[in-house]
C-alpha cells in the first residue's frame, strides 16, 4: 500500500507541476508540503513523458520550503532543461536554412519548433526533428534539393512518400502523405485535406529567427496534429508532450479554428469521438479550462484514467516496451508485432473506444497482410 501511495504521490506531484508550467501558474503547493518528494522518481517520470522543461518551470514557482535541502537534486531538471533550450536554439537556427534551400518549392513546417512557438516559453519544449509536409507532387523535388546537402540518409519509404535525412545531428523529414495505416478511409480522406491545403490559398507563418516560416491554415493543422498523435496512441505509444502540442496549439488558436468546419472534417474522418474523449483528457489531467477548447466535452474520469494507465504503461514511442527481439527469424518478429499493437494493443482500446478500436483493427489488420505479402 505504501508503494502505492509513493506512486500517486510523484504523478500527483508531476501533473501539479506540468500544469504550472503550462499556464504559468504558482503550483499548489500542497503535495510538497510534506517535504517527501522523491525528486530522483520525479525526474523519471518528466524524462519519460518527455516534460522536463515544463516540470521544471514548475518547480521555479515552489516556494523554498518546498524545495530539496540538497540543491543537487534538482541538476537533473537544471541540466536537462538547459540542453533543451540549446537544442532548440540549434533547431531555429537551421529551418530558415531548409526552406531557403527549398526555394519555392511548396512546402510547410509542420509539428515540432512551429507548435513550440505556441508554448509559454518555446525553449522549454522538448525538441525532435524538423518535419516539412508537402503535396506529393513536390515530394521528388524536395528529395533532389536536400539529399545531396545531408550527411546521413535513412531508408526510404516511397509508399507512404517518407524520407528522413540528417545534417550532422539535426535530423530532416519530408512526408509527401499523411499516411496513418489505420484506415484506408480516413488516408483517404487525409490525402484530400492535404491537397486543399496546396490549392495556391495564402498559408500562415510563424517567425522563426529571421524568418517567416509557412505552416498549415489552423482547421487543418489541428486536425493533423491530432491524427498524429492518434497514430502513436494506437501504433505503440505516445509521451505527454504530443497531447500537450495539441492542446497548446487548439487553445491558442482557438480563435482562428472554424468551428463548423472542424466538426464537418472530424465527422468526415470518423474521429470526433475521439477528439471529444481527448478534450476531456487534457481538461482534467493538464488543467485546460474547457473554454479555450473547441468542440470540448465534459471529462470521463474513468475513461481517463485508463487513457493516462495507458501512457505511462507504454512510455514515448513505445520506449518502455521490450524491444529485444532483434535475433528471431523475421517471420516471428512480424507475428508478435502485429500481436502486441495490433491485436493487444486495440482490445485494451476496445473498452475507451469500442467502435474506433474495432475500425482501426480492421484497417491495420488490412494494411499488415498488404505489407507482409510486400516483404516488408
Amino acid at each position: 500500500m505504501e508503494g502505492n501511495r509513493d506512486h500517486r504521490r510523484v504523478e500527483g506531484q508531476f501533473f501539479t507541476l506540468l500544469r504550472s508550467g503550462l499556464w504559468n501558474e504558482v503550483p499548489d503547493r500542497t503535495l510538497f508540503a510534506s517535504g517527501e518528494t522523491d525528486w530522483k522518481a520525479l525526474y523519471r517520470l518528466s524524462y519519460e513523458q518527455t516534460s522536463v522543461g515544463l516540470v521544471t518551470d514548475g518547480i521555479n514557482r515552489l516556494p523554498k520550503e518546498c524545495l530539496p535541502a540538497a540543491p543537487e537534486r534538482l541538476d537533473p531538471f537544471l541540466g536537462d532543461m538547459m540542453s533543451t533550450a540549446r537544442r532548440n536554439a540549434q533547431l531555429e537556427a537551421f529551418i530558415p536554412k531548409v526552406f531557403k534551400a527549398l526555394d519555392g518549392i511548396p512546402a510547410v513546417l509542420v509539428k515540432g519548433q512551429s507548435l513550440a512557438q505556441d508554448y509559454p516559453d518555446p525553449a522549454r519544449r522538448q525538441p525532435g526533428d524538423i518535419d516539412l509536409l508537402l503535396p506529393p507532387a513536390s515530394y521528388e523535388a524536395a528529395k533532389a534539393v536536400l539529399l545531396p546537402k545531408a550527411t546521413k540518409v535513412e531508408e526510404e519509404a516511397p509508399a507512404i512518400y517518407h524520407q528522413g535525412m540528417y545534417f550532422h545531428s539535426i535530423e530532416v523529414e519530408l512526408h509527401g502523405s499523411i499516411s496513418t495505416l489505420m484506415s484506408r478511409k480516413l488516408d483517404r480522406q487525409l490525402a484530400a485535406m492535404l491537397e486543399e491545403q496546396f490549392d495556391g490559398r495564402p498559408l500562415p507563418a510563424v517567425s522563426i529567427g529571421e524568418a517567416e516560416i509557412p505552416v498549415p491554415e489552423a482547421n487543418f493543422n489541428a486536425v493533423y496534429i491530432f491524427v498524429h498523435f492518434l497514430q502513436h496512441y494506437w501504433s505503440g505509444g505516445v509521451g505527454l508532450r504530443q497531447l500537450t502540442d495539441w492542446m497548446t496549439f487548439i487553445s491558442v488558436h482557438k480563435r482562428d479554428i472554424h468551428p463548423i468546419l472542424l466538426e464537418n472534417d472530424l465527422d468526415k474522418l470518423g474521429i470526433k469521438n475521439l477528439w471529444k474523449v481527448f478534450t476531456g483528457f487534457v481538461q482534467e489531467y493538464l488543467g485546460c479550462p474547457a473554454e479555450k477548447l473547441p468542440l470540448a466535452a465534459r471529462p470521463d474520469s474513468a475513461k481517463n484514467a485508463r487513457i493516462w494507465r495507458y501512457i505511462r504503461r507504454c512510455g514515448n514511442f513505445g520506449k518502455n516496451r521490450a524491444r529485444s527481439r532483434g535475433k528471431e527469424a523475421y517471420l516471428v518478429r512480424k507475428v508478435h508485432s502485429f500481436w502486441q499493437k495490433v491485436v493487444c494493443d486495440r482490445l485494451r482500446h476496445f473498452r475507451t473506444f469500442p467502435k474506433e478500436s474495432l475500425r482501426f483493427f480492421l484497417g491495420a489488420f488490412g494494411y499488415g497482410l498488404q505489407r507482409l505479402s510486400d516483404g516488408e
